[in-house]
């Protein structure tokens, strides 16, 4: 079988299926998809409300509550420990198959009765004191956090998994007291830093591995006492760090920018496999036979995978662990053989199914605990099921609906309450011509006490009275500004036109927050966790792969920014690598083939 170019449906741009491919979607049993992989991963993604909370009471014990859904959602809400009660039976709610009506319709109907969970995470179950986080499991002390599991005093991350005291981190793992950590993996003591592995004590570096004491570095292994590259004595490195005066928020902005600028004459490795084989992706770690997927973990013949913990023989998955035979799903946690499922956890072949747990064969339901053999929530013996799903697939396949994810239309989310909006900016205007909802924002009604320009320098001059005040966002603050000086409205409520970032205008420090800061001795934030959570992000390669040459030129880099230090194995001529990478052709950077990069750096 050889590989094929189609269009997508959707977008109308074409695509490629593998070998591997039609072996896989023929082993699961599915047609191959019509949408191309990118818009297989937006249309999910309209699933995930990771950053749009609201304020309502519980539909069953009134208790008020935070939840993704706002109060005027057409089904019940319930809170974690009324939804994961027996108070309720989600089988009370099962309806027969209509075969004069279309299947997903049919779902429609039953999802708007089903009560939902008011926001993804097992808080009170197996969690404490994690209400306010999404989709998160096992863990302790977890504020406005997103993604992850097995944390403890975890804050304002993403994909955080077996980690302790974090804050504003993103995919980061086996790691203890960080902050602004991006792409690290057991790392100790450490803040603002990138793509950085087991390391202790270092600041605001790129690309280390094995490093202690470190400062604006890139591309150092096994050293300690370094500033931008340089060696110095214990002694030599303290008095160095006292000039430089991180703790303090002017110096440490005025460092940020030496450091990209110097950071940028440093040749990258195409792609980030660590402990990684036979993979043709970037930001993968000890996995192998892996392709087009991207942060993500111990992973085994996948394709199309992202913000993953752990999967085998997987497509389409993401912000999942430990799949297996999993396909075009939203976190099949735990779970295997999964087809087009939404949050259904440690579940056997769930398809089309939100919000299942512990289910074996379920299809159209939503709710269900520890049932088998059910159907837009009604439950059947083994035979009657089977039969029953061999005619809703005959009757999809001649809609054209069998094999392909949810229509958008189903989700309960506008476009810009979920993390689409992320991996997949759009305008309103963009989103409304593509058939998508879009839900404007309400003002903001916070009071700030302080500006951005009233907080403390350093976190030693901060008092503990910062946990009574409401900062307001920065971004605000320079909205403001800009506007008074184009004579425009000056409400506290305006924003840059430059800010997209969901920002919520206002923010608090909490007490544990606080301590972490001054174990690190780093500044109060002067941005709102939604705009950080946006800054990071720019620091995030695309989960997309371009085609590239090595940009090494025999002596130097084809672009002369860079001078090689060693001779190559290609002498003075041009290296002839390619290779597939997440940096675009148009980015500043310098980027070397595995061989050009290792002679250089390691």
């Amino acid at each position: 079988m050889s590989s094929e170019t189609r269009v997508c449906k959707s977008c109308q741009r074409q695509f490629a299926i593998e070998p591997d491919d039609f072996s896989f979607y023929e082993k699961i049993g599915v047609p191959p998809p019509t949408f191309c992989p990118d818009c297989r991963f937006q249309r999910r993604l309209l699933w995930r409300n990771e950053r749009t909370f609201y304020r309502r009471a519980c539909d069953l014990c009134k208790r008020n509550i935070i939840a993704v859904y706002p109060t005027d959602s057409p089904f019940p809400v319930y809170c974690q420990k009324c939804w994961w009660s027996d108070k309720w039976s989600p089988l009370s709610y099962g309806q027969d198959m209509d075969f004069s009506r279309p299947f997903f319709e049919q779902v429609k109907e039953l999802w708007s009765k089903v009560p939902a969970l008011s926001i993804q995470n097992d808080d009170g179950i197996a969690s404490t004191n994690s209400e306010w986080s999404y989709d998160w499991a096992f863990s302790k002390n977890t504020y406005l956090s997103v993604c992850g599991w097995y944390t403890e005093n975890c804050f304002y991350s993403y994909y955080a998994c077996y980690d302790k005291d974090i804050a504003d981190c993103y995919f980061i793992w086996n790691s203890e007291i960080g902050y602004e950590l991006v792409n690290c993996g057991k790392c100790y003591g450490s803040k603002y830093c990138t793509l950085c592995f087991d390391c202790t004590d270092c600041t605001l570096s790129y690309d280390l591995r094995g490093c202690s004491h470190c400062t604006m570095c890139v591309g150092l292994r096994n050293k300690q006492y370094c500033i931008l590259n340089q060696q110095y004595s214990k002694e030599e490195y303290a008095n160095k760090l006292k000039e430089l005066n991180l703790g303090n928020r002017d110096a440490l902005e005025a460092r940020m920018k030496e450091f990209r600028e110097f950071a940028l004459r440093t040749p990258r490795k195409f792609a980030n496999l660590l402990k990684s084989v036979l993979c043709t992706s970037d930001n993968l770690i000890t996995s192998k036979n892996s392709h087009s997927c991207f942060y993500a973990q111990d992973l085994e013949n996948c394709r199309h995978i992202a913000n993953v913990d752990g999967a085998k023989d997987s497509y389409d998955c993401n912000n999942t662990g430990h799949a297996e035979l999993c396909y075009d799903s939203v976190t099949p946690d735990n779970s295997r053989g999964n087809k087009f499922s939404i949050f259904c956890w440690k579940c056997t072949e769930a398809e089309y199914s939100n919000n299942c747990h512990s289910c074996v064969s379920v299809m159209g339901s939503s709710g269900l605990k520890h049932t088998s053999y059910a159907i837009l929530n009604k439950q059947y013996d083994k035979e009657s099921f089977g039969k029953l799903r061999t005619r809703i697939i005959e009757q999809m396949k001649r809609a054209g609906e069998w094999g392909e994810f949810f229509p958008h239309t189903l989700s309960p989310h506008a476009y810009n309450e979920t993390a689409a909006l992320e991996w997949f900016p759009l305008t309103k205007e963009e989103a409304l011509a593509k058939g998508y909802r879009w839900k404007d924002e309400a003002k903001k009604e916070h009071v700030p006490t302080k500006t951005a320009a009233d907080l403390p320098k350093t976190i030693a001059e901060t008092p503990d009275s910062i946990l009574n005040e409401v900062i307001e966002c920065s971004h605000v603050y320079v909205g403001r500004h800009n506007n008074h000086d184009n004579d425009h409205d000056q409400s506290s409520s305006s924003l840059p036109s430059s800010c997209n970032h969901k920002c919520t205008t206002a923010f608090k420090i909490t007490v544990a927050e606080l301590q972490l800061y001054r174990k690190l001795d780093v500044p109060i934030p002067t941005l709102c966790p939604n705009c950080r959570h946006y800054a990071r992000l720019q620091q995030r390669n695309p989960a997309k792969l371009w085609k590239r040459a090595c940009q090494c030129a025999g002596t130097n880099s084809e672009n002369g920014i860079y001078k090689n230090t060693v001779g190559h194995s290609h002498g003075n001529s041009h290296c002839e690598v390619s290779f597939e990478t997440s940096f675009a052709p148009e980015r500043p950077e310098v980027v070397y083939c595995e061989q050009c990069y290792n002679a250089e750096i390691a």
